[in-house]
């Protein structure tokens, strides 16, 4: 059981999980993470920076504004449709891993067209977190009832912002407005 746990963590940190999430998943204490990150350096891998965090995330930090909003949904949508229904009532390692590098994929496509879009992109980190207020009932998703699009929305967002995919802000409509004028003037 406690190689299983170690091996486990290992896998986290090399994933890129802070040290609070290993803790919290396998329960290994600090000092036994700190051991692991000690021996994982001594193997030649380098580990992020800002592992040592001993806070997590949530909606507040993370849902700021549409485009996380938009990388959220899409991020927890991959999520969602890797470990199905059961993403509701337990968070899965294995699982988010799967749909985070499909995520990290997606992104990588993206980027060819859009290169900016890398630049909103949510770590392995923000990811358990959304699944963590997704399994504790503070986040889910809702359909729209213009796009029908479903998207992900948490109570602790920092936006008012509902589905990320149709909204548009208020001064995007009064720049179309004037562009479509100086079109048609032109």
């Amino acid at each position: 059981m406690r190689l299983k746990r170690w091996i486990e963590a290992r896998q986290m940190a090399l994933m890129g999980y802070v040290t609070r999430i290993i803790i919290i998943e396998t329960g290994l204490s600090d000092k036994q993470v700190r051991r692991l990150y000690e021996e994982i350096d001594r193997d030649g891998f380098k580990l992020e920076k800002n592992r040592t965090t001993r806070t997590t995330r949530s909606g507040a930090t993370l849902l700021l504004n549409q485009t996380s909003k938009i990388h959220a949904s899409l991020l927890m949508q991959l999520y969602r449709q890797v470990g199905g229904e059961s993403v509701t009532t337990s968070i899965s390692i294995d699982t988010l891993d799967r749909a985070y590098r499909m995520y990290q994929a997606l992104l990588c496509e993206l980027a060819a067209i859009e290169p900016s879009v890398r630049n909103a992109a949510f770590t392995i980190s923000d990811a358990w977190c959304l699944a963590s207020e997704l399994r504790s009932n503070e986040a889910m998703f809702d359909i729209c009832s213009n796009c029908q699009c479903s998207y992900f929305t948490s109570q602790n967002q920092s936006t008012a912002i509902g589905c990320p995919f149709c909204y548009e802000p208020p001064n995007r409509s009064k720049n179309k407005k004037l562009e479509e004028t100086t079109a048609i003037e032109n």
